[in-house]
């Protein structure tokens, strides 16, 4: 009888996310990480985890092709309502995918926290988050139902 052979892979393969404590709106958040960023996030439809309408949350994307990178700027709070409770502390998320190197965070969270009116940027490890492969799921399929539409 032949022995089966699994591949073991990393779920967050790929994946970092960033905090980002900014009590301004999305819009004008946006707007500074954008500015000091050299991204250029534009918004689509909101997110949620769940089916309700009453907990949409703001999602902003950006593509770098040439870097082969892929981000998701989401609220994270909307009113009383929280995206990820686990981490009520930020008001976005900034979800990264592809090329996504140690030297290029540590360039990228100096630039961030020197951002106007961002007063702290934390990396956090998605292996340790509770519902963070839903989150990247969820994050997966909202994706695809904007490239349709």
């Amino acid at each position: 009888m032949a022995k089966k052979r699994y591949l073991k892979s990393d779920f967050f393969d790929g994946y970092s996310l960033l905090g980002i404590v900014c009590g301004l709106p999305d819009f004008r958040a946006t707007h500074f990480i954008n500015q000091y960023g050299s991204f250029d996030f534009k918004k689509y439809k909101n997110f949620s985890l769940s089916q309700e309408k009453d907990t949409a949350f703001s999602w902003y994307y950006f593509s770098n092709e040439g870097m082969r990178r892929d981000y998701y700027l989401i609220q994270n709070k909307n009113g009383t309502d929280l995206l990820l409770p686990i981490l009520r502390n930020f008001d976005y998320l900034l979800l990264m995918h592809g090329n996504i190197t140690v030297q290029y965070l540590d360039e990228l969270l100096p630039v961030l926290r020197n951002t106007p009116n961002v007063t702290a940027v934390f990396e956090q490890d998605l292996g340790k988050l509770k519902n963070s492969s839903l989150f990247i799921e969820k994050n997966e399929l909202h994706i695809l139902q904007q490239t349709i539409q």
